[in-house]
């Protein structure tokens, strides 16, 4: 099973999610600095097999 790194969405304030599409917009952004972070992680770990990186979101 793959890990699935979902720190920027525990920071989604459930108050503040009046419709779908807020909800939509908040993990979008999530997702966008997750992958971010994933880019930057990559290229100084690519080497390392047990990296540690997140494979899925």
């Amino acid at each position: 099973r793959l890990h699935l790194c979902d720190q920027n969405l525990e920071h989604i304030d459930p108050e503040k999610i009046t419709s779908t599409h807020n909800l939509l917009v908040d993990v979008l952004l999530g997702a966008q600095y997750e992958g971010q972070s994933i880019r930057t992680q990559y290229q100084q770990k690519k080497d390392d097999y047990k990296s540690g990186l997140c494979t899925a979101l």
